[in-house]
């Protein structure tokens, strides 16, 4: 039977509070002291990107997993987070506080659209269609104009991360984690490989800041995104898509 489940408050699905507490506080320690760290060639600062800041960042999404089965219900805590990130801000705190906040308004958003995704191949469909629509925004269309020319809306829909003994940033968007939060939420519903998807597309983001800066040019995060999705979980998606093997009922 399907349809929209209310959830009373003694049965609210809660995350594990030791990781998620992990996460969330290892990812805020090391992003406010890598500043602070020993200054090294910019393609070490990639990889310490790629090996730790994203890991954590995508751990606090992983973490967050046990909410969703509350579907569209998670919108309310994204729009707190989002007041939250605004307030933040506002107060000159739009850096590691304000990322941590985007971070969670992000998965919430990205957890609520997972639950209007029923089919594996609504799924499959959604991976390639945004793939191709990130790459015509960031080369031609509206992520292009905004990069260009409107850096504070840049800086208001992207998380920022701090490179070891620097003092300058890397940014990775906002929907990018929405859509992160999406696929991962898709391959727990659908029982697909969410472990492994987990580490595919973690890797896939340090994938495209490490092609990022050895291109020196802005790059689309989603196609890559996408591909680790789809890679992890391709012999199950072709045999679900093509029939030849079933798949969960929806919640």
């Amino acid at each position: 039977m399907s349809g929209t489940r209310i959830f009373r408050p003694t049965d609210i699905p809660r995350p594990d509070a030791v990781r998620l507490g992990g996460a969330l506080t290892g990812f805020a320690v090391f992003d406010l002291f890598a500043p602070h760290g020993p200054g090294v060639a910019t393609w070490l600062q990639v990889v310490v990107l790629a090996a730790v800041s994203l890991p954590l960042a995508t751990a606090v999404v992983r973490e967050l997993l046990p909410l969703r089965p509350l579907g569209g219900q998670l919108l309310v805590g994204a729009v707190v987070a989002i007041v939250a990130t605004a307030f933040l801000i506002a107060i000159g705190l739009e850096e590691t506080p304000a990322t941590l906040t985007k971070l969670v308004a992000a998965t919430f958003i990205g957890y609520a659209l997972a639950s209007l995704l029923q089919t594996t191949a609504e799924v499959v469909a959604i991976a390639l269609l945004i793939a191709a629509v990130d790459i015509y925004s960031v080369a031609a269309g509206p992520t292009k104009v905004i990069v260009e020319q409107h850096e504070n809306v840049l800086n208001a829909f992207t998380l920022t991360f701090h490179p070891l003994g620097s003092s300058g940033i890397a940014q990775i968007g906002a929907s990018d984690f929405i859509f992160f939060a999406l696929f991962l939420a898709s391959s727990e519903r659908l029982q697909l490989r969410m472990p492994l998807t987990w580490t595919a597309m973690t890797l896939s983001f340090g994938a495209t800041m490490a092609l990022s800066y050895a291109l020196d040019a802005a790059l689309p995060a989603l196609p890559l995104l996408s591909l680790a999705f789809l890679g992890a979980n391709a012999d199950l998606l072709a045999a679900r898509v093509g029939g030849s093997a079933g798949s969960p009922e929806r919640d």
